[in-house]
């Protein structure tokens, strides 16, 4: 008989998962619409264009950087859950823990795990930073256990560390 978790207990594992590092929030900036005269006139030359598109290059760089950073963030910090000694798994969450009761409690309560195979989509951006400083990422978890497989689908939402003066 294979054992399939019902959907309220699969909740905890689909909430939002917060990693930021410490505990000063970052002001997210004020958009303003640029002023422009009236009689402006668009000019520009091939270097602007050049510079714009070394710019752009430089830009898309970075945020599939700050991507790739959260996903493999993502795969570490699922991959210290199962120690027993949670405190590497704990230090990616803010304020050093899940909280009571974690969102992750499903996973956390696991036992018998003898392998974890973690997929995921690329990370979609939650800001318009550049590059972001959250993501939201869809993950899919087959899980081994003594009791037989398991397989969790949902979401973690990752927010990178403030820079803290």
């Amino acid at each position: 008989m294979r054992y399939l978790p019902s959907p309220r207990l699969l909740l905890p594992a689909l909430l939002v998962l917060p990693l930021a590092h410490c505990s000063c929030q970052r002001q997210p900036a004020v958009e303003t619409m640029p002023q422009v005269a009236a009689d402006a006139t668009l000019s520009g030359s091939d270097e602007t264009g050049a510079d714009n598109a070394a710019r752009d290059a430089a830009q898309a760089r970075a945020n599939a950087e700050a991507a790739t950073l959260a996903a493999s963030t993502l795969h570490a910090y699922l991959g210290a859950l199962p120690d027993p000694d949670r405190s590497r798994a704990d230090a990616y969450w803010s304020g050093g823990g899940p909280g009571t009761p974690a969102d992750d409690a499903l996973l956390r309560g696991l036992t018998g795990l003898r392998g974890m195979r973690i997929e995921n989509d690329p990370p979609h951006a939650l800001d318009r930073e550049s590059p972001p400083r959250a993501f939201e990422i869809p993950v899919r978890l087959r899980l081994d256990t003594d009791t037989g497989p398991l397989r969790m689908q949902g979401h973690y939402r990752l927010r990178a560390r403030p820079a803290c003066s």
